[in-house]
C-alpha cells in the first residue's frame, strides 16, 4: 500500500500513553477529550489510529475500532466521520486503547505502545498535542493473565469494582486522570518505530449488536480452589466443567433454579439493544451457576454485559466455543494443547448496576455464563458487537435443493466472519492472515461483491514481511518464524494474476514485481536440487502443500508443479505489462521445469504422474489426487487428462477408497472441483460438495477439514478455506463462469441434472455490474434466462441452442 506523506494527517499531533514502555503487557489505557462546538459542522473527519488498537466513543455511542493490522514503520491509520453524533454545545471523545506488550499473529510489538488523533471542525482542535486529552491506564484490568490462543491477546480479567466503563457514557468529564503533556519519550508523528502512516484502505469493521439467539442448558457446581488467582479461566471452567449435568432450559421454572430465562424484550435498554436477559438464581458463597447460550450462528465481536442486582464481588465468568459435543454439552479446548486455545475472560462486579464492553474480537456461536458467589438473583442482559468487514454482498445463490441452499448459506456466514481487517483462517483460535487461506476467499468474495480491497492489502502485507532470501512468511504481521511455507509464496504470487483475472488492472503486478523476482530467485537458488534442477523439500521451512500425508521429502511432485502454474501465470502478466525480457527469463524456466517434471516425474504405465522422488532420486509408488489434479490444471501430458480423471479425480470424487493416496482436505478440493468442472464431470462435484458439506450444516459454518475428529477439539468449525462451494454452486448450477479478464466474456453452461434441483437463481458481482441467471425446469420443458451488464459478452452452451455469443438479456425455451 504506497504510504502517505510522512506526518499527514498527524503533523501537529503527539503519540499519547499514561506510561513508560516498560510496563505493557496486556495494558488498557483510557483517553478523553472533551469539547464545546457553537454548532454541528456539516463534515467532521476525524483521524485516529493505536499501536496496538482502539475503540472509539463520541458522546457515549460506538464509533469504531482499529487500525488494520500493520507494520509500525507506516503504521496504517483509520478516518471517521463524526458529524452524525455531534451536538450543539458539549462534546466528548472516549478512546479505549490497548497493547499486548507482546508479538502475536497479527502483530508485531516493538516494545512502545500509544495512541495519536487528529481532527479540527467547528473551530476546535482535537488533536492529541499540550493538555486537552486526559488520560490514564485502565485500573481493574489484570496483566497477567493467558493468552487467548498462541496467535491472540491475553484474557480480559477485569474488576469493575476498581474501575468500570461510566466514564464513556457519562457527559461529565473524570476527575484525578492525568491532564500533563507527557507523550510517548516527548515524540512527536514521525517518530520512530512509526515513521510514516498510511491510509487504513479498507472499510472500517461494522458494528452490528446481536442479542444471543436462545437459552440452552443451565447446570450448576462448586467452585475449585483457587479459582480466583487462576490466570486462565477457560481452563477452570473446562474443569469445573467437565461431567456436569446439564438441564434444559425449558424444563427450568423458578428463579432459585440454576437459572430461569427471561422473555427478550424490544424496549431500549441503555446501550444494549437488542439483548438477550437471562435471570441466574443465587449460587451462595462456594458454588457457581452456569448457562449456555447460542447465538444461532457463528459470530465474531465483543461481548457486552448489563448485570443489574449486584451486591458487590460477584465474579462472571465467560467461555466461548464453537460447537457442541454428541450430548448437548459444550466443548471447551484443552488451553494446554495445539494453538493453546482458551477462549475466557472474567468481570467482577461492583454494587448495583454494571455496564461493561469487553475489548477483545472473539469468534464463537455459543457463550458459557458462570455466575459465582452471588448471594442474590443477577440479572444479565447479554449482546454481541458483531465486527466483520462490511461487504456489500449482492451475490446470490437459491435453488429448490434445501441441502444445497443451506450448504451456500453457510458458506456464506463463514466467510463473512473470516473477513476482518483481512482474510484471515479462522474467527476463532487465530485470526491470522494465512494466504493460501486468503486466495480461496478473495475468490469467495469475488462471487458475494465486487471489492478487491481486502486481497490488495494483504498482497501488500505478505509482501512486506520476507526471509532474506526471499520467501513470504505464510501469514503476516507475524512472529511465528516457523511459519514461512515455500508453497504459499508460490500461492502469494498467484494472487498477482488473481487479482489481474478479476479486474484487468496490471499495475498491481508492476508493483510488486521486484518482490516477486525475490521470491522466484530462491526457488532458483536455495530451493532447487542440485542433481535434478527440481524444487526440493527445505527442512528449515514447512512445507505445507495439504492437511493430508503428501510425500514432501526430499522432492514432492506437488511442489513443483505450482511453481509450473505460477511461471505460467507470470508469463502472461508479464506480457500483459510489456515486460518483455522478463517475459522471456520466465519462458525458459518454464520450459526447463516443464521437462523436468516430466523426466522425473510421469509414470507412462499407469498414466499418471508420481507423487515425487525419494532420497534415492527413485519416484515414490503414489499417485495421490493432488498431483494428477494441478498436472490438469497446468496442462501437463494432455494425451492422458482423461486416464488422471477415471483412475484418480473420480474416483475421489465418487468416495471410492484408494489406498496408500493422500485425500484432499475440504480446503485443497477447490482445486480438484475446478479441474472436474473444467472436464465436464460437474454432476460428480455437486454430488460430492451435497454428500461432505451436509454434515455441516448444523453447526452454520464450514469446517477446517473434512474429518474434523482428526484434530478433535484443535481444528476449527469456522474456516472459510472451504467456503468455496458457493463460488462453485455459481459456476456450476448457475452456470456463470467468468473465461476472460475482468468478466468482459463468461461461459454460460448451467448444469440442469442434478438430482433434486429443478429451479435455480444466481446472481454474480462483476467490474461491470451483476450477472444474473435463472432456470426452471416444468416436466419436460426448460427456461432458461441470463442477463448481463453493459461491457461482457457470453458464450452460450445449452442443449439443442446453437453455440453463439449474447449480450443483454436473453431467454430460451428447451424442450424435450
Amino acid at each position: 500500500m504506497t504510504s502517505l506523506p510522512a506526518l499527514h494527517p498527524f503533523e501537529k499531533s503527539e503519540w499519547l500513553w499514561p506510561t513508560l514502555p516498560s510496563s505493557l503487557q496486556n495494558t488498557y489505557a483510557d483517553f478523553r477529550r472533551d469539547f464545546r462546538l457553537k454548532a454541528v459542522p456539516r463534515r467532521a473527519p476525524f483521524f485516529i489510529t493505536a499501536d496496538q488498537n482502539y475503540m472509539l466513543y463520541l458522546n457515549g455511542r460506538y464509533v469504531g475500532r482499529g487500525p488494520a493490522r500493520g507494520f509500525q514503520t507506516h503504521w496504517p491509520y483509520d478516518e471517521h466521520y463524526l458529524a452524525p453524533l455531534l451536538r450543539r454545545g458539549h462534546n466528548w471523545l472516549s478512546v479505549r486503547a490497548y497493547n499486548s506488550g507482546a508479538c502475536c499473529g497479527q502483530y508485531l510489538h516493538q516494545g512502545v505502545a500509544g495512541l495519536i488523533c487528529a481532527g479540527a471542525f467547528g473551530g476546535v482542535d482535537l488533536g492529541t498535542n499540550g493538555t486537552s486529552w486526559i488520560k490514564r491506564i485502565t485500573p481493574g484490568n489484570r496483566g497477567d493473565t493467558a493468552r487467548l490462543s498462541w496467535l491472540l491477546n491475553f484474557q480480559e480479567h477485569v474488576d469493575a469494582r476498581i474501575g468500570d466503563q461510566s466514564w464513556i457514557t457519562s457527559a461529565a468529564a473524570p476527575k484525578g486522570w492525568q491532564v500533563d503533556p507527557w507523550v510517548v519519550g516527548g515524540r512527536a508523528a514521525g517518530c520512530m518505530p512509526w515513521h510514516s502512516f498510511e491510509s487504513r484502505g479498507i472499510a472500517n469493521l461494522g458494528h452490528e449488536l446481536l442479542p444471543y439467539a436462545c437459552v440452552l442448558r443451565g447446570t450448576t457446581g462448586r467452585n475449585d480452589p483457587g479459582w480466583e488467582q487462576g490466570k486462565n479461566v477457560a481452563v477452570g471452567m473446562r474443569g469445573e466443567l467437565t461431567g456436569a449435568k446439564w438441564t434444559s432450559a425449558a424444563s427450568e421454572k423458578k428463579v432459585d433454579a440454576p437459572f430461569c430465562r427471561v422473555q427478550k424484550r424490544s424496549r431500549k435498554a441503555g446501550p444494549l439493544l437488542p439483548f438477550q436477559t437471562v435471570q441466574i438464581g443465587a449460587t451462595g458463597r462456594d458454588r457457581w451457576r452456569a448457562v449456555l447460550l447460542d447465538m444461532g450462528k457463528p459470530v465474531i465481536g465483543t461481548l457486552l454485559v448489563d448485570a443489574t442486582g449486584a451486591r458487590g464481588g460477584e465474579a462472571l465468568d465467560f467461555c466461548f466455543t464453537e460447537y457442541l459435543e454428541d450430548d448437548g454439552s459444550p466443548s471447551i479446548p484443552d488451553g494446554r494443547l495445539g494453538c493453546g486455545s482458551a477462549m475466557g475472560a472474567r468481570l467482577r462486579l461492583r454494587p448495583g448496576r454494571n455496564r461493561h464492553e469487553f475489548f477483545q474480537l472473539i469468534g464463537h456461536r455459543y457463550l458459557i455464563v458462570m455466575v459465582r458467589g452471588s448471594a442474590a438473583p443477577l440479572t444479565l442482559r447479554l449482546a454481541l458487537r458483531f465486527s466483520v468487514y462490511p461487504m456489500d454482498v449482492t451475490g446470490r445463490f437459491e435453488t429448490d435443493h434445501v441441502d444445497l441452499n443451506a450448504i451456500h448459506r453457510i458458506c456464506v456466514q463463514t466467510q463473512r466472519i473470516c473477513a476482518l481487517d483481512s482474510y484471515v483462517d479462522t474467527p476463532w483460535r487465530e485470526q491470522a492472515q494465512w494466504w493460501g487461506d486468503a486466495r480461496v476467499q478473495a475468490q469467495n468474495t469475488f462471487h458475494l461483491c465486487n471489492d478487491t480491497r481486502l486481497v490488495v492489502r494483504g498482497i501488500r502485507q505478505i509482501a512486506q514481511q520476507d526471509v532474506p532470501n526471499g520467501l513470504t512468511y505464510g501469514h503476516a504481521p507475524t512472529d511465528f518464524h516457523n511459519c514461512i511455507l515455500p508453497d504459499f509464496s508460490l500461492i502469494w504470487l498467484l494472487t498477482l494474476w488473481d487479482h489481474y483475472h478479476q479486474t484487468g488492472d496490471i499495475s498491481l503486478f508492476v508493483e510488486q514485481w521486484p518482490r516477486a523476482r525475490r521470491v522466484l530467485d530462491y526457488f532458483q537458488t536455495e530451493g532447487r536440487d542440485s542433481r535434478t534442477g527440481l524444487l526440493r523439500y527445505d527442512p528449515r521451512y514447512w512445507l505445507f502443500l495439504d492437511w493430508t500425508e503428501i510425500h514432501k521429502d526430499p522432492i514432492p511432485t506437488l511442489l513443483n508443479l505450482w511453481y509450473i502454474l505460477t511461471l505460467q501465470k507470470l508469463s502472461i502478466l508479464t506480457g500483459v505489462a510489456g515486460m518483455k525480457r522478463e517475459g522471456r527469463e520466465l519462458a525458459t524456466l518454464l520450459s526447463a521445469q516443464t521437462r523436468r517434471v516430466n523426466r522425473h516425474f510421469w509414470d507412462a504405465k499407469a498414466g499418471l504422474f508420481h507423487d515425487g522422488l525419494d532420497k534415492q532420486g527413485r519416484p515414490v509408488p503414489s499417485h495421490c489426487v493432488h498431483s494428477q489434479t494441478l498436472a490438469l490444471h497446468t496442462g501437463l501430458q494432455p494425451a492422458h487428462h482423461a486416464t488422471m480423471l477415471e483412475k484418480s479425480l473420480l474416483p475421489y470424487a465418487c468416495d471410492d477408497k484408494i489406498e496408500g493416496v493422500a485425500r484432499p482436505s475440504s480446503y485443497w478440493v477447490t482445486y480438484v472441483y475446478e479441474a472436474l468442472a473444467a472436464a465436464g464431470h460437474r454432476r460428480e462435484v455437486i454430488d460430492h460438495i451435497r454428500r461432505h458439506y451436509s454434515k455441516m450444516i448444523p453447526g452454520g459454518s464450514t469446517w477446517e477439514n473434512f474429518d474434523i475428529m482428526i484434530f478433535d477439539t484443535i481444528a476449527s468449525r469456522t474456516h472459510a478455506w472451504s467456503a468455496h462451494p458457493m463460488y462453485h454452486f455459481a459456476r456450476i448450477i448457475g452456470g456463470v463462469t467468468q473465461s476472460a479478464t475482468a468478466w468482459r466474456r463468461i461461459r454460460f453452461a448451467p448444469e440442469f441434472t442434478v438430482p433434486g434441483v429443478n429451479r435455480a437463481r444466481v446472481a454474480v458481482p462483476s467490474p461491470h455490474g451483476l450477472i444474473e441467471s435463472s432456470w426452471t425446469r416444468t416436466g419436460t420443458r426448460l427456461d432458461v434466462e441470463l442477463t448481463l451488464p453493459k461491457g461482457i459478452t457470453a458464450d452460450v452452451f445449452l442443449p439443442g441452442v446453437p453455440r453463439r455469443a449474447v449480450t443483454g438479456r436473453q431467454r430460451w425455451r428447451l424442450e424435450g
